[in-house]
C-alpha cells in the first residue's frame, strides 16, 4: 500500500465494540487490524507518505461526490453503492477514502 498511494485511510474503528458480535469476533481478533495500522503508518512515515482515520459513521450511505444520503443502508454483502442522485457508482472499500479528502 505504502509503496502504491500516497494518501492511506483508514476507518477509525472500534475493535473492542467489534468483537462484541459473536459471529465476527474471532476473526476481528484474528486480523489484528491495529497491528495493521500501525505497521502501515510507520512505513508511511519512512517514505514522507500519509496516514489518516476517518470517521465510520455513515460512509456507505452518504454519496461522496454530491453528500446525498442514501435512504437505505447498505448490507454487508453488497460491495458497490451507486447514488440515486448524481449517479456515481463506487466501491464500498474506496468509499471512506475519498470522503476524507
Amino acid at each position: 500500500m505504502v509503496e502504491k498511494y500516497d494518501l492511506i485511510v483508514f476507518e477509525n474503528l472500534k475493535i473492542k465494540n467489534l468483537v462484541k458480535n459473536n459471529r465476527l469476533a474471532k476473526s476481528i481478533s484474528d486480523v489484528g487490524w491495529n497491528k495493521l495500522i500501525q505497521h502501515v503508518t510507520y512505513k508511511a512515515a519512512e517514505r514522507g507518505k500519509i496516514v489518516g482515520k476517518v470517521n465510520p459513521d455513515n460512509t456507505t450511505q452518504v454519496c461522496s461526490h454530491c453528500g446525498t444520503k442514501k435512504k437505505e443502508k447498505m448490507r454487508l454483502e453488497d460491495r458497490t453503492s451507486h447514488c440515486s442522485n448524481c449517479g456515481l457508482e463506487i466501491d464500498r472499500e474506496d468509499i471512506s477514502m475519498l470522503q476524507s479528502t
